[in-house]
């Protein structure tokens, strides 16, 4: 009798810690949830201005070539 109970609790403690992991994750989520949901509403207000974004220019090698694949010549197919 004692066994059966002492197992019931060790599946009690095991399946707490695993719902206390997946309200940790929940939590993380709802969190992102709600700063998008805020940026949404930023959005949709009338007075919104889209800004773009400055890109920076590509780097380039001492070589003066940028990165990245090579180009496929004609002659080595």
């Amino acid at each position: 009798m004692a066994t059966a109970d002492l197992n019931k609790l060790q599946q009690i403690l095991a399946n707490a810690e695993e719902n206390d992991a997946v309200l940790s994750q929940i939590r993380k989520q709802v969190t992102k949830v709600n700063e998008l949901m805020t940026e949404l509403n930023e959005m949709l207000e009338p007075g919104y201005k889209v800004v773009k974004k400055e890109r920076k220019p590509r780097a380039v090698n001492a070589n003066g070539k940028r990165p990245g694949r090579p180009r496929k010549n004609a002659s080595a197919e």
